[in-house]
């Protein structure tokens, strides 16, 4: 079934039509509001939080826009909110969650792609909230500027400023790190690879 036929069908109280929705978005609502919140349990409250709100307000959800850009935005709201009640920017990292190793690489080459990895994800923690939020649903979530605009609220151009902002701060960061070599070697190989989208 497709997402308006699974929303409708939640509209009129179908518990199970929404239980499918919850299991088709778990993983990138937990993905964004971890890289949001940087700790695994908050975000796994969080992500069951913005599904709760989801279940509570689905009937005033009027399918003017994607199931799925309504779900980021309900998602990122608590993640701001917790943001701000806790103040938790900055929290570190816990690197082996976004260990990737491409199926033919070397033990040498795994090992260089988990250190790239773990210094990208560690400089995203210097970055505003709202940063992260762009960059998680550019990259990841492969959202345009315009959709990431009504998930954050805004127009495409602030998105898209917004994220053009987030690359050159995580650029300075990486190549301002006493050891950056394996940083600043991955970082335009990512850039050159992003800024075509």
């Amino acid at each position: 079934m497709t997402d308006p036929q699974l929303v409708a069908l939640a509209q009129q109280g179908d518990l199970p039509a929404f239980e499918e929705l919850v299991k088709k978005y778990q993983r990138e609502i937990y993905g964004l509001a971890y890289r949001l919140v940087l700790d695994a349990e908050e975000a796994k409250d969080l992500a069951q939080q913005a599904f709760m709100q989801a279940f509570v307000h689905i009937r005033g959800f009027r399918q003017q826009a994607q199931f799925r850009t309504w779900l980021f935005r309900i998602a990122i709201n608590q993640c701001y909110n917790y943001l701000k009640n806790k103040k938790k920017f900055g929290d570190p990292v816990d690197c082996e969650e976004f260990v990737l190793v491409g199926e033919d690489s070397s033990p040498e080459e795994d090992l260089v792609s988990q250190e790239e990895h773990r210094r990208l994800y560690a400089a995203l923690t210097h970055l505003p909230a709202k940063q992260r939020a762009v960059i998680t649903l550019k990259l990841e979530q492969g959202l345009s500027y315009e959709e990431i605009s009504r998930v954050l609220g805004g127009t495409a151009g602030a998105a898209r400023v917004n994220y053009c902002q987030a690359i050159k701060t995580l650029k300075k960061y990486l190549q301002n790190e006493d050891e950056h070599e394996v940083a600043v070697r991955s970082y335009p190989k990512m850039v050159a690879r992003v800024s075509r989208r």
